[in-house]
C-alpha cells in the first residue's frame, strides 16, 4: 500500500512540474522583511527564480518623528516545485525561496521628551537571511500575486544581537 501511495504521488507530481510561463520577466511591488520593500524585477529561468526588491524613504526634517532615513534591499532565489495551468487566464507556482536582505535606518529621536523637536540617532543596519515556500498567481498571463510564508535569522549590526523571525510577504507585478 506504501508503494503504491508513493507511486501515485510520483505520477501526480510528475504531471504537474513547473513549466515556465511564456513571460518570464514582471515589474512591480514587494513587500516583505525578507524580500524587500518597494519596486521590484523578478526573472524566471526553466529552472530557477531570481528577484530584487528595494526602496528608500528620506525625511531631513524629521516631520512627526518620521525616521531621518530608511532603507531597505532584498535578494532572493526562487525554486519552482509544482505548476499548473487551471484554464486559459489562471495560472499557479508553488516555489521555494531564499533570500538575503539587507537594510537601515536613522531614527528620529524626541529631544528632550515631548517637546516636539527631533534629532537623527544613530545609523542602526541588520542584515536579514531566511527562506521559505510562495505561491505565484498568475491572472491573463499578465498579472501575478505572489504570497510568502517566510521564516529568517535577523542579524543587528550596531547591538550584535541575532532574532528569529516569521513574516508573511506579498508581491503585485506586470509579466511581459
Amino acid at each position: 500500500m506504501l508503494l503504491l501511495s508513493i507511486v501515485l504521488l510520483c505520477l501526480l507530481a510528475s504531471s504537474l512540474v513547473a513549466v515556465p510561463n511564456e513571460y518570464s520577466n514582471s515589474l512591480g511591488v514587494q513587500v516583505g522583511r525578507l524580500s524587500g520593500v518597494g519596486l521590484s524585477y523578478q526573472k524566471w529561468t526553466d529552472t530557477l527564480g531570481y528577484e530584487i526588491a528595494g526602496g528608500v524613504l528620506a525625511h531631513p526634517l524629521m516631520e512627526n518623528g518620521s525616521d531621518q532615513l530608511a532603507y531597505i534591499i532584498g535578494l532572493q532565489a526562487m525554486y519552482p516545485v509544482v505548476s499548473h495551468e487551471v484554464n486559459s487566464w489562471l495560472e499557479g507556482t508553488l516555489y521555494i525561496v531564499g533570500g538575503v536582505n539587507h537594510q537601515g535606518y536613522r531614527e528620529a529621536v524626541e529631544t528632550p521628551a515631548d517637546s516636539g523637536l527631533y534629532v537623527a540617532g544613530d545609523l542602526m543596519l541588520e542584515v536579514l537571511v531566511g527562506g521559505g515556500i510562495g505561491v505565484e498567481t498568475i491572472f491573463f498571463t499578465h498579472f501575478a500575486i505572489c504570497t510568502e510564508f517566510v521564516y529568517m535569522g535577523r542579524y543587528e549590526i550596531n547591538s550584535g544581537t541575532m532574532n528569529l523571525e516569521m513574516q508573511p510577504q506579498l508581491s503585485v507585478r506586470y509579466r511581459f
